[in-house]
């Protein structure tokens, strides 16, 4: 036997029949909301932890940062005043190596190609300098002029510099007998 009851599909003769349907509509859809609202929820304190974590961690960077630049300055501070009370005995050190190392030969043998065959050095007093020259004063004893302008001219030649003739006498040989000091700047 067939159902005689006839399908109406008006639902809008019958508003009040489709009750369960949109009752079941609004509670799904809330569902759904509230599910939507507490994984919306769950996700923003997830991120506010996070970014609260990450903030802590930036102040603590920062708080580290502040303390090595004050370690920083207090090292610097340290350094400079290190290196002013040592400055001097770096510079004598510096000076001792220097004159350890000073070449002398070079020097002695530059000095005598520069002086004539009749001429002769009777004393020598040289005076260093902070940076890579010597000044020197010497005694030299010639038999005419001739024989100290020759010298001079052979020291001009052998790039000493800032030659100065001080004084002249005679001796009692009747011999020139000069003062003269120059520059000599070493080679390295």
């Amino acid at each position: 036997m067939l159902n005689n009851k006839q399908l109406n599909l008006n639902l809008a003769s019958h508003p009040l029949g489709n009750r369960k349907l949109f009752y079941w509509s609004f509670v799904g859809l809330g569902i759904v909301f509230f599910i939507l609202i507490f994984l919306s929820l769950n996700l923003f304190v997830s991120y506010k932890n996070k970014s609260d974590t990450i903030k802590a961690s930036i102040r603590n960077l920062e708080q580290s940062l502040q303390e090595v630049k004050a370690k920083e300055k207090q090292y610097r501070t340290r350094l400079e005043s290190i290196t002013k009370d040592y400055e001097e005995i770096v510079d004598e050190v510096n000076q001792i190596i220097y004159r350890k190392s000073f070449s002398w030969i070079d020097f002695l043998s530059s000095l005598e190609k520069s002086l004539p065959d009749s001429s002769y050095i009777i004393s020598l007093v040289p005076t260093f300098n902070e940076d890579l020259t010597m000044n020197v004063r010497f005694k030299v004893v010639s038999r005419k002029l001739d024989d100290l302008l020759t010298l001079i001219n052979n020291l001009e030649a052998l790039k000493f510099k800032q030659i100065k003739v001080l004084n002249e006498s005679r001796n009692e040989q009747g011999e020139l007998l000069s003062e003269v000091s120059l520059s000599y700047e070493r080679i390295i």
